[in-house]
C-alpha cells in the first residue's frame, strides 16, 4: 500500500454569514413536527445528527480493530458513546443512522486487539454495556454473546481471588489498582446480563452478587454523604481496602445508580432504588453549582478529553433510575435536567452556519459539511470548543429529557445514509496526528497518546 501523509490534528474555525439554520434535504434534518413538537426529542436528534456528521466516519478507521469517530479519546469512548446514541433511538422512536449501531458489533477477539498488551477492564465493560443495550431494544443476539463475552473475559482476568478486600475487579492485568468505575461497571453489566438472558443464569447471579459485596465492605459508598469513592487504599500488613474517599468523577455515582437499578430488576428489592436515589441526589448537590451541572475539573479548567464524557454517562443513568421512579420523584429530576438543557442551549452553544466555532478533528478532515449545533465542555458557558465528546455527553442530556411515549413520523425517522468502508490501514501509512506514535504488536495497531512513546508494541 502506498504510503499517506500523516494526518494533522486540525482546529476549524467557521464562519458562514447566514441567516438561518440552512436547508439540509427532508429526510437528514430534525424537526419539531417528527416528535410531536417534542423540543427535548428535536435537540437530542440534532446533536445526533451533528456528532455523525462532524466526526464520523473516521478518516484512520482501518487502523484499528473497532469502530471508530474522529477525536475521540482512545477505545473506550467509542464504546460509551453507542449506548448514547442506540438511547436516542430507544426514546424518541427512531432508527436514525441504524447502520452505524449494527456495524459497530466485534467479537472479543476484535475487541482485544484495541490495543497491547490487552485493554484495561473498564474499556472493555464500555463495550460490553453498550452491546447489552443494544441487543435489549433491537434484539440481536450477536450483540449480546459478544457482551457476555466481554463479561466473562473481564471476570476471569481481572476479578481479584485472593481472598483480600473481598474480591474486587483490578484495574487492568498488571493488578496494581482497583478502580471504582470497574467494579461498578462489572455490576451493571452483570446484573443487566442476568435480567437479558432469563434470570436463568445462576453462576452470574453468583457473580453480581461477590460484586455488590466487594463494593459495600469497602464502603465505595460514603455512609454519611452517599458520595462514591474513585477508588480504594490498599494496605499491605493488613490486606485490607480502604475507600480512597477521592469524590471527583460523577460518572463512578451514575455507573452505580445504573447498576442499582438492575439489583432492583432482578431483586425488587426496594432497598436499592433507595439507595439510588441518595447517590443522585448527592451527586446532583455535590456537582452543581449556580443550578448547572459540572465535572469536578471545570472550575480548574483541567479536564482531560476523558472527563468530558463523564456528566453524560451520570444524567444517562439517572434517566434509567427516573424510569423507575414515581411521578413526583421524576419530577423533581426532569427539573434539574431541563434547567441543564436551558443553560447548554443558551449558553454553551454554537450554531457554524451563523457564528464562528472551533471544531476539533484529531484524525484529519471530517468526510461531510460542518453541522450543528455544536457544544462546549462546561453547560453553563462559555461556549469554548467542540469535539466528540462534548456533543456525546449533551447528547446524553437531551437523550435524558426526552418525555415517555414520544413518537416519530415521517421518513426522516429512519435517515441512515451509507458511510464509505474504512481504508485498511498499518503503521506503515503513517496515520496517527502529529505527536502520537503509531504502535503494532501482530494484528494490534493503535495510536499512542501524545504523552507516550511505543515500546515493544506497547504504549507506555
Amino acid at each position: 500500500m502506498a504510503s499517506i501523509p500523516g494526518l494533522p490534528y486540525v482546529i476549524v474555525l467557521v464562519f458562514i454569514s447566514s441567516t438561518a439554520l440552512g436547508k439540509p434535504d427532508n429526510t437528514s434534518s430534525c424537526t419539531l413536527e417528527m416528535f410531536g413538537n417534542s423540543s427535548n426529542a428535536f435537540w437530542a436528534c440534532r446533536t445526533e445528527l451533528a456528532l455523525q456528521r462532524n466526526w464520523f466516519p473516521d478518516p484512520i478507521a482501518g487502523l484499528f480493530s473497532y469502530q471508530t469517530w474522529n477525536g475521540f479519546d482512545g477505545f473506550w469512548q467509542n464504546g460509551a458513546v453507542l449506548e448514547s446514541v442506540v438511547n436516542f433511538m430507544h426514546y424518541a422512536n427512531n432508527t436514525r443512522h441504524l447502520s452505524i449501531i449494527q456495524n459497530s458489533f466485534r467479537y472479543l477477539d476484535d475487541l482485544l486487539l484495541a490495543y497491547a498488551p490487552e485493554p484495561s477492564y473498564d474499556d472493555m465493560a464500555w463495550f460490553g454495556l453498550s452491546y447489552a443495550r443494544i441487543y435489549e431494544i433491537f434484539g440481536d443476539q450477536n450483540f449480546l454473546s459478544s457482551a457476555k463475552d466481554v463479561f466473562d473475559h473481564n471476570w476471569m482476568r481481572g476479578w481479584d481471588s485472593s481472598g483480600n478486600c473481598t474480591g474486587g475487579m483490578w484495574f487492568d492485568y498488571t493488578k496494581g489498582s482497583k478502580q471504582t468505575i470497574t467494579n461498578v461497571q462489572t455490576l451493571q453489566l452483570g446484573a443487566r446480563l442476568y435480567r437479558l438472558t432469563g434470570f436463568k443464569d445462576k453462576d452470574l447471579l453468583k457473580k453480581v452478587n461477590k460484586q455488590w459485596q466487594y463494593i459495600v465492605q469497602n464502603q465505595l459508598v460514603d455512609p454519611h454523604t452517599y458520595l462514591v469513592s474513585d477508588g480504594v487504599d490498599y494496605n499491605n500488613k493488613t490486606k485490607n481496602c480502604t475507600a480512597n474517599k477521592v469524590f471527583g468523577p460523577t460518572y463512578n455515582s451514575g455507573v452505580l445508580i445504573g447498576g442499582l437499578v438492575e439489583l432492583y430488576r432482578i431483586n425488587n428489592q426496594s432497598s436499592y432504588l433507595s439507595l439510588a436515589h441518595k447517590l443522585a441526589n448527592a451527586t446532583i448537590a455535590n456537582s452543581t453549582k449556580g443550578g448547572i451541572f459540572r465535572e469536578y475539573c471545570e472550575d480548574s479548567g483541567g479536564c482531560d478529553d476523558d472527563a468530558l464524557m463523564y456528566k453524560g454517562i451520570f444524567v444517562r443513568n439517572l434517566r434509567y433510575l427516573m424510569e423507575l421512579s414515581d411521578n413526583s420523584t421524576r419530577a423533581h429530576y426532569n427539573l434539574w435536567i431541563q434547567n441543564n438543557v436551558k443553560a447548554v442551549l443558551s449558553r454553551s452553544r454554537c450554531e457554524p452556519l451563523v457564528e464562528k466555532c472551533n471544531i476539533t478533528y484529531k484524525d484529519g478532515p471530517p468526510v461531510h459539511n460542518v453541522t450543528g449545533p455544536l457544544f462546549g465542555t462546561t453547560w453553563a458557558g462559555p461556549y469554548n470548543q467542540s469535539a466528540p465528546m462534548q456533543e456525546t455527553c449533551v447528547l446524553d442530556l437531551f437523550t435524558s429529557s426526552i418525555p415517555p411515549g414520544v413518537r416519530c413520523v415521517g421518513q426522516g425517522c429512519t435517515y441512515d445514509p451509507p458511510n464509505p468502508p474504512p481504508i485498511h490501514l498499518t503503521c506503515s501509512s503513517h496515520p496517527c496526528p502529529p505527536g502520537e506514535d503509531c504502535c503494532n504488536v501482530g494484528k494490534s495497531f493503535t495510536c499512542c497518546d501524545i504523552t507516550q512513546k511505543c515500546k515493544d508494541g506497547i504504549c507506555t
